[in-house]
């Protein structure tokens, strides 16, 4: 399923923004615990399953369950050194589209140090993916970055990533990619409503010439907390663009390939229990391409319930 393999490829450049992200601080819960286990299960409706990886859509929707489990650690507070580790595995299980069905191994590490006027630190990420059952991509990424929280309402974060993918049976998309980042955070009220801006570069070297690009991304977010009754639900939204200029010809349409993606997000968490959310998730991605194959609307639609123990 693409939305998993997107993720693959994407969440090495995020983890460690995650890691920092105001969000995630809300976390300074009842206590802290070193070592936490999420469990999710979801199920999701595409409206045109694809794998843009492989430059291949379905051409039609189909229904999707969700499944997760992670394990995190966390060095529990103490001095200027920071450890961070973890697993994850996901899984997606297609009613009709059996071939896209996507299983993700996921291992991250970050190690950073506070030097007073800026946070340093580095990110190691090593992600195993099948499709449908069979070995489909490998991703090994190191991503050093600097960080630094200026007052209590801006919060910036610069990054380099270097990033390895293996396609199984594929050699010729078997690339490697220099990245280059950058993430504003704004807290209007706290964590209780922030924004985020983020940019990023990608240069990508193929195997095989016709899959080299240069790319831009540009994204930003809103995340805002909403009193209902006795319960606090998170709102978030999210438009995001990208580019991308081929370098050289693609060999089915004798041209480079160009292409721009726009995508909206947006979701609602739930709060059921102390450690535990529903989450409803709507998108909207509208892809542009010169090649046929990609150049496609598609609209998601979501349900998950996730906990934490």
């Amino acid at each position: 399923m693409k939305n998993g393999i997107l993720l693959l490829l994407s969440v090495a450049t995020s983890a460690a923004l995650a890691q920092n992200d105001g969000a995630r601080s809300d976390d300074t819960q009842d206590e802290e615990r070193a070592v936490t286990f999420e469990l999710g299960t979801g199920i999701e409706y595409d409206s045109n399953v694809a794998v843009l990886e492989l430059d291949s859509a379905a051409g039609a929707g189909d229904a999707a369950a969700q499944f997760e489990f992670g394990v995190g650690y966390d060095k529990p507070a103490a001095g200027r050194l920071d450890l961070q580790a973890g697993y994850d595995f996901s899984q997606t299980l297609h009613e009709d589209f059996d071939a896209f069905d996507v299983r993700i191994h996921r291992g991250s590490a970050s190690l950073s140090y506070d030097l007073g006027r800026v946070d340093t630190g580095v990110t190691f990420q090593y992600a195993y993916a099948e499709l449908d059952g069979s070995e489909f991509l490998t991703l090994e990424q190191t991503s050093p970055y600097v960080s630094k929280l200026i007052g209590e309402r801006l919060f910036l974060r610069f990054a380099y990533a270097y990033s390895d993918k293996i396609f199984a049976g594929n050699p010729g998309r078997d690339a490697t990619a220099n990245s280059l980042s950058s993430d504003t955070y704004i807290f209007l009220n706290g964590l209780r409503t922030y924004l985020v801006f983020g940019y990023r570069y990608d240069d990508e070297n193929a195997v095989d010439g016709q899959f080299d690009y240069a790319g831009h991304k540009l994204n930003a977010q809103l995340s805002r907390r909403l009193m209902l009754e006795a319960r606090e639900l998170t709102l978030k939204t999210e438009l995001r663009y990208e580019t991308r200029d081929y370098e050289h010809p693609t060999l089915s349409i004798g041209a480079p390939r160009q292409d721009d993606r726009y995508q909206f997000e947006a979701s609602l968490e739930i709060p059921v229990s102390a450690r535990s959310v529903t989450r409803i998730g709507y998108k909207h991605a509208d892809n542009r391409s010169n090649l046929a194959s990609v150049d496609f609307d598609e609209n998601v639609l979501s349900v998950s319930f996730n906990a934490v123990f």
